[in-house]
């Protein structure tokens, strides 16, 4: 009996690899997936800004990378400084080092999407919220009354014209770089069921937008991350007891789809690799001056180091630290 669709999608032409640098931004489900690609050694930047829901929040972001300009204009509430364009991680007790914090993560992030080849973009709610004050959208409304806010559901048009304009600026910036646009499954059930369905289709519409309109679809490509889990999988038990985020055994099943879609026999088999390693050295004996855990460490030392003459852009210097 099959109790789910168990759907695949079509291989891309465009293939990871570890020599790759890669860039997550989104929702949650960004990180989700962004922690899979650091565990297994990918070199990835994940969320500069923190975790971003609506899609003109994360189109102002990946614009202040391509420029390099930080400009948190940082407000204070509770004693603590905050940026409208960062998560609540960012906050800090002095201006000055929130606009470090703020100065040094974005250089971090313009390098990297200047030499990136993928840039993984995760569309979480078409909802956004308008400061009344600067009459403009913010990514994050830090806890302030609701009343200094307006939400609004964004349209079809309007986010399709803003990333028309961003592809253009990314195509000039890094020509290298492929894009793949997926939507969180995550379901933002505190603007409502109707209202979640509802913001959802607004994105699935506008990421099938975005591909009609360019024609090279190996720069551009979806990869359906929301109906893996909501059509694929499409039941409760698959999600965590807030039943609004997928659990570990969802996306743990999104990651080997997103595995067949972007990687090659030969990333699949490095990551077994890689996963032995990094596992081993979770490893804690009983008694570390035995014989036979001098030999396991030995072995692992000199794992690590015919992987990194095999593929020098892996780095295993803190399993090797274990190890030694």
């Amino acid at each position: 009996m099959e109790l789910h669709l168990n759907y695949t999608p079509a291989p891309s032409s465009v293939k990871i690899s570890h020599a790759d640098k890669i860039l997550l931004i989104g929702s949650c489900f960004a990180e989700n997936i962004g922690e899979k690609l650091t565990s297994f050694k990918f070199n990835t930047v994940v969320n500069p800004n923190g975790i971003l829901f609506n899609p003109i929040s994360i189109s102002k972001a990946i614009t202040s990378y391509i420029k390099n300009e930080s400009n948190p204009q940082p407000e204070i509430n509770n004693n603590l400084y905050f940026s409208f364009e960062y998560h609540g991680s960012f906050s800090s007790t002095t201006k000055a080092e929130l606009e470090e914090k703020i100065k040094s993560t974005t250089q971090s992030a313009h390098k990297q999407l200047k030499e990136a080849k993928f840039l993984i973009i995760t569309f979480g709610s078409a909802f956004a919220y308008r400061y009344l004050k600067t009459n403009s959208i913010v990514a994050n409304c830090h806890k302030l009354p609701q009343q200094d806010f307006k939400k609004e559901l964004l349209s079809v048009e309007t986010i399709v014209a803003d990333y028309k304009l961003l592809f253009e600026e990314l195509k000039k910036f890094n020509p290298q770089l492929n894009i793949i646009l997926t939507v969180s499954p995550v379901k933002y059930l505190r603007d409502g069921l109707i209202e979640n369905n509802l913001s959802k289709s607004i994105l699935i519409q506008t990421v099938h937008q975005l591909l009609t309109l360019n024609p090279q679809r190996s720069t551009l490509n979806y990869f359906p991350a929301y109906e893996l889990v909501t059509d694929d999988l499409s039941d409760y038990r698959f999600y965590k007891e807030d039943m609004t985020h997928p659990n570990e055994q969802a996306i743990n099943y999104v990651w080997e789809k997103f595995s067949d879609v972007y990687f090659s026999d030969e990333t699949i088999s490095l990551i077994k690799n890689i996963k032995d390693i990094t596992q081993a050295a979770q490893h804690r004996p009983i008694n570390e001056n035995t014989e036979q855990h001098q030999k396991f460490k030995q072995t692992y030392f000199q794992k690590c180091n015919e992987l990194e003459k095999k593929y020098p852009h892996l780095n295993f210097s803190h399993e090797k630290l274990i190890y030694s």
